[in-house]
C-alpha cells in the first residue's frame, strides 16, 4: 500500500512539475530561470567546457586545420588558430562583415582615451575617437557629431586607416601596436539622447582643433580569446534562461563572431592645438573582432565595464541583451591579474531591466561579479559621457561612459560603454 501512494505522489509532483508554465520574461524581454533550467543549464556547461578543451589530431602546421575565424562556434571548432592570421586584417566580403580593432585606456591622473576602428566592405570604416585630457578638455574625431561611418584607406593587411588621418597598425602579433593620428579633432558632444536612426546635422557650436598623437602599445599578460577561454558558466547561464529551439542554436553559429581581448600599456606623445603632452602612459586594453556577420542593431542593448585598479588588475565585465537574435541577457568577462594571470568572469551580478531600460541610464550604480572562486563587489561612478551614434544604418547610441571605479576597497580607473538600439527599440 505503501508503495501506490508514493508512486501516486510522485506521479502528481511530476505531472504538476511539467504542467508548470516557464516564467514570464522581464517586460517581456529578459529571459528568467524556468523547470529545465537545472538539466539546461549543466548540459550546456559541459558541452562548452568539452569543446574548449577539444584538441585537434592534425599537425598543428597543417593548412587544412586552421579554424575560419570569420564564421567559429563557442569553443572553437577544433583548429588551430595562428596569431599572425588573427591579427592580420582580413577582406571584407559580406554585406555585413566586419574587422575591428579597438583600444581604450585610463590613468588615475584623469586621462581617458578610446579608439574604434572598424573596416567594412567598400572602403568605409566605423569609427569613433574620444580623448580626455585633465585641465584642457575632452576632444572626439570630427565626423564623430554626425555619424561614424568614415571613409578608409586601402593599405596593407595589418593597418586600419582612414581618411581624416587616423593609423592602426600591427607591429608584433599579440605584442606590440601603433596607434597615430594626425588631422582635426572636435569639442565633445557631451551626453545626449537620439530619438531617430541616421546621421545627425552638424552643431554650430563645435570647435576644431589641429591635433596629433603618436603611441606605442605593449601587451602585459596573454590574449583572452572569447571562444576558447569564456567561463562555461556564465555562457550556460545565459543559454539556459533562453526558450530552446533548432532555431535559436542556428541563429547563434550564424551570428558568431571571433573575438580577443588583450591589456597592455599605451605610452606615447599627444598634441591639442598649441597644448603638448609627452611620455603619457596609459592602463589600456584592446580587442580584434572577426566577424562574417556583424550588424549593430541586432543588439537592443549592453553595458560593457573595461577597467583597471591600483594594485594592477584589469577587469572586463559586460551584460549585452539581443533578444531576438540569441541571448536576451549575456553575461561574461574576465580579470588579468598584477603578474598576468587570465581568469574568466563565471557570473555577472548585473541587471539590464534595473538599470537604465528607459534610455537614461545612471551615473551612479552598483553591480558586483564571480572569478576564480571570489566575489568582487563594485561601485561605479560615471564622470562624463559622450555620445554617438554606431553602425552602418546609424541605429544605435553608445554613451561612453568615462569612469572612476571601487572594487572590494580599491580605487579603478576605465570605461562603462553603455548601447541602446535607437528604433525600433
Amino acid at each position: 500500500m505503501f508503495w501506490i501512494f508514493f508512486a501516486g505522489g510522485a506521479a502528481y509532483f511530476l505531472l504538476q512539475f511539467l504542467l508548470r508554465p516557464d516564467p514570464i520574461k522581464l517586460l517581456n524581454i529578459y529571459g528568467q530561470p524556468g523547470k529545465w533550467y537545472f538539466l539546461k543549464f549543466h548540459l550546456m556547461k559541459f558541452i562548452i567546457g568539452r569543446r574548449q578543451k577539444k584538441k585537434n589530431a592534425n599537425p598543428q602546421n597543417s593548412e587544412s586545420n586552421k579554424e575560419n575565424l570569420m564564421n567559429s562556434q563557442w569553443g572553437g571548432d577544433g583548429g588551430e588558430r595562428d596569431i599572425e592570421e588573427m591579427e592580420k586584417k582580413h577582406e571584407m566580403e559580406g554585406e555585413w562583415s566586419a574587422d575591428a580593432v579597438f583600444f581604450d585606456a585610463s590613468n588615475r591622473d584623469g586621462w581617458y582615451f578610446t579608439l574604434g576602428t572598424a573596416q567594412r566592405p567598400n572602403d568605409v570604416i566605423n569609427l569613433f575617437f574620444i580623448l580626455k585630457v585633465p585641465g584642457i578638455g575632452t576632444f572626439v574625431n570630427e565626423e564623430l557629431h554626425t555619424e561614424t561611418n568614415v571613409k578608409s584607406i586601402r593599405c596593407s593587411e595589418k593597418e586600419w586607416k582612414t581618411e581624416s588621418g587616423f593609423i592602426v597598425s600591427c607591429i608584433e602579433p599579440m605584442k606590440k601596436w601603433r596607434l597615430q593620428f594626425d588631422g582635426k579633432l572636435a569639442s565633445s558632444p557631451g551626453k545626449l539622447n537620439f530619438v531617430k536612426n541616421g546621421a545627425e546635422k552638424m552643431r554650430d557650436d563645435v570647435k576644431i582643433f589641429d591635433a596629433s598623437f603618436d603611441l606605442t602599445w605593449t601587451k602585459h599578460g596573454d590574449q583572452f580569446d572569447f571562444d576558447k577561454m569564456c567561463s562555461p558558466t556564465a555562457i550556460a547561464h545565459s543559454l539556459a534562461i533562453e526558450p530552446w529551439s533548432r532555431g535559436l542554436f542556428d541563429k547563434m553559429r550564424a551570428s558568431h563572431q571571433t573575438h580577443y581581448e588583450q591589456f597592455g600599456k599605451l605610452k606615447g606623445d599627444f598634441k591639442i592645438g598649441s597644448d603638448e603632452m609627452k611620455k603619457i602612459e596609459m592602463t589600456s586594453m584592446r580587442d580584434h573582432t572577426i566577424a562574417g556577420y556583424r550588424r549593430w542593431s541586432d543588439i537592443r542593448r549592453y553595458i560593457m565595464m573595461i577597467y583597471h585598479l591600483e594594485d594592477g588588475t584589469c577587469i572586463h565585465t559586460s551584460v549585452i541583451s539581443m533578444p531576438e537574435t540569441v541571448f536576451s541577457h549575456l553575461e561574461f568577462g574576465y580579470i588579468v591579474t598584477p603578474a598576468g594571470k587570465t581568469i574568466p568572469v563565471d557570473r555577472v551580478h548585473f541587471s539590464l531591466p534595473n538599470h537604465g531600460e528607459d534610455r537614461d541610464f545612471p551615473d551612479d550604480f552598483y553591480y558586483s561579479f564571480e572569478a576564480g572562486g571570489q566575489t568582487y563587489h563594485a561601485n561605479v561612478h560615471i564622470k562624463e559621457a559622450v555620445s554617438f551614434k554606431m553602425g552602418m544604418d546609424q541605429a544605435c547610441q553608445v554613451n561612453e561612459g568615462m569612469c572612476v571605479y571601487e572594487v572590494n576597497g580599491q580605487r579603478g580607473w576605465g570605461f562603462a560603454e553603455v548601447e541602446y538600439r535607437i528604433q525600433p527599440y
